[in-house]
């Protein structure tokens, strides 16, 4: 069967219905395309051997640091997902009755590994913010992941009319999040510093063609001054996942957490990292920025 069949026939139709935003489509869609493209077999046709090889191969790039265990976890959660619905249905869609959901024994081992998120020392993000001073837009990214918990999909999305000024403070519009989030007032500032002097365009961010950004040219800002402020190479994940893990060190409960950052309450419990708490309370005293101000080049 051609790879591309999965998609066009009603099992992945149907399957995909289940998904309330299109961004969760793409992540399992790109997720089973993955795997089918490195064993060049139909999703139906990889089973047992296959699978375990797989989690091999990805937990070798775990080791490395070439992938995050969160990433992973990811992965394997989505593929279970998929094979669970195809196992429960196979009847419906003629699928070999023998077929296993095979991913299911490794979900506990992959969810170990990312228990408690890896969060970015508030030193290095300092290191950090100091190194894009002179790059308006990098900074105002870097703080718009350190600060308010965008994700990169969401920063690269953002317009200008989407910050909105009330009586309590300044909220954005965030695509597919029901709730807007809200901006602490020294991020606020950053944002209008940004604003005041950048060009008219449609979208907030963009690149020297007047083009909206894309994650991936975010990720090679984050490595460009990871590498000028001689701190490891962060992802903007990482990033933004210091903006949870900071709320909590600070006695944010869990909803005020998952509502200023979109997710779930399940998701949020990873965020409560006791270790990197007490860290937190020891280097603040020798920051330049707990909280982040406007660049001052």
């Amino acid at each position: 069967m051609n790879q591309e069949n999965l998609f066009s026939q009603g099992i992945w139709n149907d399957f995909k219905a289940h998904f309330k935003s299109i961004t969760t489509e793409a992540s399992y869609r790109t997720d089973i395309r993955e795997i089918m493209n490195y064993f060049q077999k139909d999703f139906f046709e990889i089973r047992e051997v296959e699978v375990k090889e797989y989690f091999a191969v990805l937990q070798n790039k775990v080791n490395k640091g070439a992938l995050r265990p969160g990433t992973m976890a990811k992965k394997f959660r989505e593929l279970h997902s998929f094979a669970e619905y195809v196992y429960e249905n196979h009847e419906k869609y003629g699928i070999d009755k023998d077929y296993r959901d095979y991913y299911y024994p490794y979900l506990k081992v992959v969810a170990k590994q990312e228990k408690h998120v890896k969060a970015v020392p508030l030193e290095h993000i300092d290191r950090l913010l100091l190194a894009a001073e002179e790059d308006r837009m990098a900074y105002c990214i870097i703080v718009l992941l350190y600060r308010v918990g965008l994700t990169s999909t969401e920063i690269v999305e953002l317009k200008p009319e989407d910050f909105v000024i009330y009586e309590n403070g300044v909220y954005v519009s965030i695509i597919d999040r029901r709730e807007k989030s809200f901006i602490p007032e020294d991020a606020v500032r950053v944002i209008e510093c940004y604003i005041n002097e950048r060009k008219e365009n449609t979208f907030l961010f963009y690149n020297s063609r007047g083009n909206k950004l894309n994650p991936m040219y975010i990720s090679r800002l984050m490595k460009k001054y990871a590498k000028k402020a001689g701190i490891p190479c962060y992802s903007a994940e990482s990033i933004r996942n210091t903006c949870g893990v900071t709320m909590f060190s600070y006695g944010a409960d869990s909803r005020q957490v998952a509502k200023q950052m979109g997710i779930t309450k399940v998701q949020i419990k990873r965020y409560d990292n006791v270790i990197y708490r007490d860290s937190i309370q020891k280097a603040a005293n020798n920051l330049v920025k707990v909280k982040v101000e406007p660049p001052t080049t």
